[in-house]
């Protein structure tokens, strides 16, 4: 994209562009470091899979702070605009504010997308198509942060393909590490810096 809108979204892409300059060192001083390593997948090393990991996880963390950051500072400023003499509106105006913030503090995905949509005019679950995409990566993610890196119920649903790929006869019934392979880190990073920048280009065209 030509300019970024917003200071959060400046933030988001020099982190995740960061992120992925770091992965490209480290995956090549990885690779020329052991002739004869595994290479990544449902067999990598421990050092691959935990730089694997560490991206993905980290990429999901970048969108979702930028998209809270974001949506509280253009929700304040929203309501700055509302007449400071009506007493009663300001005062409804503010519990309301704080009541959807909550959503944000306590990290509920759903309550961000809701806000985005509905507060913002941001309708990211039918406007953006990765969509699918981002939830995906959050369902990758939620497994490595919360289960140990092991496939979830979630996972299998949302993985069907990939783990039948993989090898599994019946991908609903899938146990083991979440299959990682570059193209899963490449895809994280294209996927948070894809969805920083439509968030952009949406705000800007409004």
């Amino acid at each position: 994209m030509t300019g970024v809108l917003t200071v959060e979204g400046e933030e988001a892409l020099r982190r995740l562009n960061g992120l992925a300059a770091f992965y490209a060192r480290s995956a090549a001083t990885h690779d020329a470091e052991a002739p004869g390593r595994l290479k990544p997948g449902r067999g990598a090393s421990s050092d691959s899979r935990t730089l694997q990991e560490t991206v993905i996880v980290r990429c999901m963390t970048v969108v979702e702070a930028y998209m809270t950051d974001l949506s509280r500072r253009l929700v304040n400023d929203r309501l700055e605009s509302i007449p400071a003499g009506d007493a009663a509106l300001v005062s409804l105006t503010e519990h309301l504010r704080d009541s959807r913030l909550v959503g944000l503090d306590q990290g509920k995905w759903e309550d961000v997308v809701m806000l985005w949509s509905g507060g913002l005019g941001v309708a990211i679950k039918r406007g953006y198509s990765d969509y699918g995409k981002l939830v995906a990566l959050r369902t990758t993610r939620h497994a490595i942060a919360h289960r140990y890196g092991e496939i979830t119920e979630q996972y299998r649903k949302q993985h069907r393909q990939r783990l039948v790929k993989e090898g599994f006869r019946d991908p609903l019934a899938a146990e083991g590490p979440v299959p990682l392979m570059e193209t899963d880190v490449l895809d994280a990073l294209a996927v948070a810096l894809g969805t920083v920048r439509w968030i952009e280009q949406t705000l800007a065209a409004a």
